[in-house]
């Protein structure tokens, strides 16, 4: 499969009253910057998102994904989420975005059939 960049994962997980973003650099990922178009009667609206392809073998474990909630981040950071209260919680995510940008995961699509060498994640992010 072809890959031309890395990516860290935060992925969203809550127990309880617990949640926290387990941070995930993967590396050797496909990253496709798609622009959209949609000619509506008041004007043009543009949209951007991106496309992640994640192969299995490019992961160590299997990944559980929240829609809507994880968030990806091109090329691999150090950065972590502090989770410790809403309000922090906010200014770190806002310090990720301001340093690094991410994109929110919005739909996953498990591809985990056929061989290994061609089994994969597909990603759709905002």
């Amino acid at each position: 499969m072809f890959t031309n960049a890395d990516v860290t994962l935060y992925l969203y997980h809550k127990c309880g009253k617990d949640m926290r973003y387990i941070r995930i650099p993967v590396e050797d990922v496909y990253w496709e910057d798609v622009r959209q178009s949609t000619f509506l009667k008041t004007g043009q609206r543009d949209a951007a998102s991106v496309l992640l392809v994640i192969p299995l073998e490019s992961i160590t474990e299997p990944l559980t994904f929240t829609q809507g909630r994880d968030l990806a981040v091109k090329g691999i950071v150090e950065d972590e989420i502090d989770c410790s209260s809403q309000e922090v919680m906010s200014k770190s995510l806002a310090a990720l975005k301001a340093s690094h940008g991410y994109v929110t995961v919005t739909t996953v699509d498990g591809r985990l059939y056929g061989s290994e060498a061609v089994q994969h994640y597909e990603l759709s992010c905002k």
